[in-house]
């Protein structure tokens, strides 16, 4: 099965603020959103989770909302 989303997390404090945490994939979209909004902080705007879509081998950004 092919995993091709994925969410880039990242850390909310400490020196490495704003860096990479984790990577988390995701084999359809619909799951991903879900996991998203686990994730996501109205506060937090900058430091939330990234959307990745990959398209013919390459990963490319997708701008997702936070409603259900």
């Amino acid at each position: 099965m092919e995993r091709n989303y994925k969410l880039r997390i990242y850390y909310k404090s400490g020196f490495q603020k704003g860096n990479l945490k984790r990577e988390e994939f995701f084999s359809t979209k619909e799951s991903m959103q879900q996991r998203y909004r686990e994730l996501f902080k109205p506060k937090e705007y900058a430091l939330n989770p990234t959307a990745w879509e990959r398209i013919n081998g390459e990963w490319l950004r997708m701008f997702i909302t936070s409603a259900a």
